[in-house]
């Protein structure tokens, strides 16, 4: 799913192509453009689908080239343009990593040319001729050094500062700009909206066909309107911001991919995607209810290896919906039609979320189950297979109002997850301060897995080893308590940040920092609840082990000890409540 070919596929049967604007589109702009300070080459880079050669088509048909030549699809294209107070050459390579060693890419003979120019202009205060390079971030320093064309130690240094270190885009005469840092949850409210609002839906509902496609049992339509449904959006965005919160990164055109499955997906259909002439046949077969994008949305329609092989759907996957589940849930499930304690609960988010036949098979599978519970000969008891169908459809109707007492995320494995969006994320962005008990919660967490103890205190970082070093598992030699509350240059803190950061600050100008993503936060917030350390994630363990041995580091330079013939040792202990107590040892060394 290229740029290029959308834009065939669109010419060729005449339907407006998908398009909106990119939000790194204006700075790119105003970079290459008339009145940019000074005139630079840029370097767009990113994960391979996240609009790389989009952009460059879009500054091509800016600085004045024509359309129909940039459909060509040659990687190396020249214009003249006015960059900075004066005319210029703009070259565009679309894809470093696709330029072919042999060719005439403007005035250079071949690629190694061609890369020595580039070279030039990125320390040239004032080029002549800019270029405008996209490459995937993994290929970019890399490709240089397989075209034998070493890069200058400024340019190196220049580019892996922007790489690397994240640098902005107006660092040294390159214009940077890092694709894969626009946010996943920002994509997907772009790709949503371009699609929902698409011309082509308006022209479906004008030409529906009578019990086919876009009649109002056909499953595209039904998942269409899902798909336009503030309720649902709203939770497929939340599921996108824990995603960027948990450090995973999704290109656009896997998004576009996934929301084409999510609206077209069927298990039976010819590469598992429906087309509009066979909505009629699956109506007639009673079988147009397995289109459902609930179920779509984790690629349930698709083979597990071809599931497993796109990035995307494990990303969802791995939020466990559909797997997790509470008693109160499954009891609405089950018990659901029958009681009337329950039944508000069944009408509100189960009977809204399927279409009359689906509800219809599922009624049938409920009644069978609670006459026979037992397996049958193929195995699980069918009903209790379509549970998983209908916790996913549950998890996208509950409303926010309802989230506390229905329990919404406990249907995923991040039981946290909405507590570390509503009371860590948002206040961050919104007044930059959390509340005490959150900093108090983690506290505790990270108090227990620094100690190995069952401690209960959130007032106080608890700054303990044991005797073969800091990763040890029981850790009752107490060096140092450090205030939560601000105290003689002491604290602990969140900060806002790329994700939110713990900062402990040991004294004036000595901090230590950890950075939470979802899993941390998850993790340390089990533990704090009672879990064991190990139970939930052992990478996090490490993690959080390794954040103690630095903070032990910045103790020592911060507070280094007093040499002396005597030494005493606080050996900590717990009261019966759980508090923690230091008891001295003092060995005199004669």
């Amino acid at each position: 799913m290229y740029d290029e070919q959308i834009r065939r596929s669109a010419r060729r049967y005449d339907v407006e192509a998908l398009d909106f604007t990119h939000p790194l589109e204006a700075d790119l702009f105003t970079a290459i453009s008339k009145s940019a300070e000074r005139a630079r080459s840029v370097i767009l880079t990113g994960t391979a689908g996240d609009g790389k050669s989009r952009l460059c088509g879009r500054l091509w048909t800016e600085l004045g080239g024509s359309s129909d030549d940039w459909t060509a699809n040659e990687i190396y294209q020249e214009v003249s343009a006015a960059v900075a107070g004066r005319e210029r050459k703009v070259g565009i390579i679309r894809d470093l990593t696709a330029l072919p060693a042999q060719g005439t890419y403007g005035v250079w003979d071949g690629k190694h040319a061609l890369l020595e120019a580039i070279n030039r202009s990125f320390l040239d205060p004032d080029p002549d001729l800019i270029f405008i390079v996209a490459a995937n971030d993994g290929q970019l320093l890399d490709t240089w050094r397989r075209a034998d064309v070493p890069l200058s130690k400024e340019s190196y240094d220049l580019l892996e500062a922007c790489l690397v270190e994240g640098k902005p885009a107006t660092h040294g005469e390159v214009a940077f700009f890092n694709l894969s840092a626009v946010p996943c949850a920002t994509i997907i409210d772009l790709t949503l909206e371009a699609i929902v609002t698409h011309p082509g839906w308006a022209a479906a509902y004008t030409e529906a066909e009578p019990d086919g496609f876009f009649s109002e049992a056909c499953p595209i339509r039904r998942n269409y309107e899902i798909l336009s449904s503030p309720q649902f959006r709203s939770r497929l965005r939340q599921l996108f911001e824990l995603m960027d919160l948990n450090e995973l990164h999704t290109p656009i055109r896997r998004v576009l991919l996934l929301i084409a499955n999510m609206l077209l997906g069927h298990p039976a259909a010819k590469d598992r995607l429906m087309s509009p002439s066979d909505i009629r046949p699956y109506l007639r077969a009673g079988k147009a209810h397995l289109a459902d994008i609930h179920q779509n949305l984790f690629g349930a329609n698709l083979p597990a290896a071809r599931r497993e092989g796109l990035e995307i759907f494990e990303f969802l996957n791995r939020f466990g919906i559909g797997d997790e589940t509470t008693n109160r849930i499954d009891n609405i499930l089950v018990f659901g039609p029958s009681d009337e304690t329950l039944r508000p609960y069944y009408e509100s988010l189960v009977e809204g979320a399927f279409s009359s036949q689906a509800l219809d098979e599922l009624s049938a599978l409920r009644s069978d189950y609670l006459e026979r519970p037992d397996a049958t000969q193929e195995g699980e008891n069918p009903f209790l297979s379509s549970l998983q169908a209908q916790r996913r459809a549950i998890f996208f109707q509950i409303r926010d109002e309802q989230s506390e007492d229905l329990r919404l995320w406990d249907l995923t494995v991040f039981r946290h997850a909405g507590e570390f969006l509503r009371d860590v994320v948002a206040p961050l962005q919104q007044t930059g301060r959390v509340s005490r008990s959150i900093v108090g919660r983690l506290v505790n967490g990270l108090n227990r897995i620094f100690t190995g103890m069952l401690v209960s205190t959130d007032r106080e970082l608890l700054i303990a080893a044991g005797l073969s070093g800091s990763a040890a598992g029981l850790s009752q030699i107490l060096l140092e308590r450090v205030s939560v509350a601000p105290r003689r240059h002491e604290r602990v803190e969140l900060r806002k940040g790329m994700l939110p950061t713990l900062v402990v600050q040991i004294d004036s100008g000595v901090e230590v920092s950890l950075e939470l993503n979802l899993v941390r936060y998850e993790f340390l917030m089990r533990v704090a609840g009672g879990a064991l350390p190990g139970s939930f994630s052992k990478e996090c363990h490490e993690d959080i082990l390794a954040f103690k041995g630095a903070i032990l580091a910045a103790l020592t330079r911060s507070r280094p000890m007093e040499e002396t013939n005597d030494l005493s040792f606080r050996i900590l202990s717990l009261n019966s409540e759980g508090e923690p107590v230091d008891d001295v040892i003092e060995v005199n060394c004669a």
